[in-house]
């Protein structure tokens, strides 16, 4: 027989910005500004609105082509998954009524409830299998959400991704216009997960070959099936408006008339739109976090994001454990988060975040993980000499963004203090734009870089996946056959396996940890002040980071 749901909920925890895999040090979502004119746009406008504050515009309303997180949070709240995450992080069914899932965990059968586009049209199944096909075939030139099928195994995936089997032949069909069915290749206990993330977003199949190249420039170049519908997008801009969706199934449960994004990228000049009124949500950095955390609209969140020095193990040098281990251990992690980063960032040693995942028995997977290459000045200096007697280098390259000042702080600080540690040391410092050090990493152009990783679902895989020996995220181009072969056990003979899993999947974390093959650095914090009189604001540590159908204003 099969398991049968008719309202799904997952727990999660409750913790901050949703992010995207392989997007590295992504925007963090703080709203705030001005409008085109200069003018401030006010949050006291004719009904129910929340004013959120962004670092960042959003630059796409086409769900596959949105690669930050202010642009996936601000879609999701028009275009709606199969399921979403309600303000205390539990997955809900959104789009989908119920959903089956057969004995072996290898078919899963959704039914859509009745619901419309904005448009008028029915929503229907083949709107997730275009959305799902899209991503499969790179559509429009994107691809950098294909590696989502993979994760989520469905039959024929490899054959479809590398072309040599026709996109009929992916796993996911539509016996009617209310039902989806998925054939997997092997159990995925984080389906859920999945499906509720900006990827997974249906697309109206005939409004995208209409719209062709032109889908979701504009706002009229997208239509919506979610709560809110947007009603004011510029990617120039500095505000962007969601307006309540009136015909949306569940418009009764939304309580917002609008929304509005507006764009501050500084945090001081946020914090000013705050206390004038005119956002509900400010995210808060450096010393205003210490100014602020006795205020009442204070609150603290833990991060989404780890990051980490990332060492090209094929480099002479960063290719001797002896030599890495040393680097972890003369690291001060603790002070870098109290002295420099104040943001309430944690110190890390291992690659899960904290929050991430967990067992059955709410054992957190990054606190039951080995905590190995702690802050050790006595072990840091044995390392050091056991390298010496290994390797001949004495030298290399820390690669850093250049436009982040905290990450310049931080380079310098592990620079400075680093080589006090490990006597005849010397680290060079080189910033760099984003995307030159994207390049360069996956050019394999670099000695060590500092690096910032965020999960796309709630899974260790999601981090681990990039210590694959063959995946195109291991940028460290390490290969190790213990690491290889657990993963692989732990994702196909025993994905169905809850206990087994665990225990292979920490077991990998183990390996790439205690070998310094990155070394884990701190967690992001998040420090806000949000209105007291708005409630639900959500913060999720995978996929959207809130969902604005789930908050209130008084």
């Amino acid at each position: 027989m099969n398991f049968k749901y008719g309202i799904p909920t997952v727990s999660r925890r409750d913790f901050l910005k949703g992010g995207t895999l392989g997007l590295a040090l992504a925007g963090a979502a703080t709203l705030a500004g001005c409008d085109n004119g200069g003018e401030q746009a006010s949050v006291t406008d004719d009904g129910k609105n929340v004013g959120i504050a962004v670092s960042t515009a959003p630059i796409t309303l086409d769900p596959l082509a949105a690669l930050d997180t202010v642009s996936m949070t601000f879609i999701s709240q028009g275009l709606e998954c199969l399921f979403e995450k309600d303000a205390e992080g539990e997955i809900k069914p959104a789009a989908c009524e119920t959903y089956e899932v057969s004995d072996d965990q290898l078919t899963w059968t959704f039914t859509l409830r009745d619901a419309t586009w904005s448009n008028g049209e029915p929503v229907v199944a083949d709107d997730f299998i275009c959305s799902w096909q899209r991503n499969a075939q790179a559509d429009s030139g994107v691809a950098d959400f294909q590696y989502q099928i993979e994760m989520a195994a469905i039959k024929n995936y490899a054959a479809v991704l590398d072309g040599s089997a026709d996109i009929s032949e992916l796993g996911i069909s539509a016996p009617d216009e209310k039902t989806i069915v998925i054939e997997l290749e092997h159990p995925v206990p984080f389906m859920l997960d999945l499906l509720s993330f900006t990827p997974w977003a249906p697309v109206n199949r005939a409004f995208r070959e209409e719209k062709g190249d032109m889908f979701g420039i504009t706002k009229d170049d997208q239509i919506y099936n979610g709560p809110f519908t947007v009603t004011q997008y510029d990617s120039a801009a500095n505000t962007f408006v969601l307006t309540k969706n009136a015909d949306y199934w569940d418009a009764d449960s939304v309580t917002l008339d609008t929304v509005t994004f507006q764009v501050i990228p500084e945090t001081q000049q946020a914090v000013m739109a705050y206390e004038s009124g005119t956002v509900d949500y400010v995210e808060l950095t450096g010393d205003l976090v210490s100014q602020y955390q006795d205020d009442e609209a204070f609150s603290t969140w833990d991060g989404q994001f780890n990051y980490y020095l990332m060492m090209n193990t094929t480099r002479e040098g960063m290719n001797n454990e002896n030599f890495r281990r040393a680097i972890a251990c003369a690291i001060n992690r603790e002070d870098i988060c109290d002295s420099i980063l104040k943001d309430g960032s944690e110190p890390v040693q291992q690659m899960i975040m904290k929050g991430l995942f967990a067992n059955e028995a709410g054992e957190d997977f990054a606190e039951a993980s080995p905590q190995p290459n702690g802050y050790d000045l006595e072990q840091a200096q044995q390392y050091w000499e056991a390298a010496q007697a290994e390797t001949d280098v004495r030298e290399f390259t820390l690669l850093f963004d250049q436009d982040k000042d905290f990450i310049q702080d931080v380079c310098a600080y592990i620079q400075d203090t680093v080589q006090k540690a490990l006597p005849g040391l010397t680290i060079n410092l080189e910033a760099t734009p984003k995307k030159s050090r994207t390049d360069r990493a996956q050019s394999g152009d670099f000695d060590v870089c500092l690096w910032g990783w965020g999960p796309d679902y709630a899974d260790p895989t999601a981090i681990l996946a990039m210590y694959e020996s063959d995946h195109p995220s291991n940028y460290s181009r390490w290969v190790d056959e213990e690491f290889d072969a657990l993963y692989e056990t732990a994702n196909s003979t025993d994905a169905g396996n809850a206990d087994a899993r665990w225990e292979e999947l920490m077991r990998c974390n183990e390996i790439c940890s205690t070998r310094a093959v990155s070394i884990p650095i701190f967690q992001t914090g998040l420090c806000t002040l949000t209105r007291p009189e708005v409630t639900g604001m959500g913060h999720h540590i995978t996929g959207t980071m809130y969902f604005c159908k789930y908050m209130d204003k008084a």
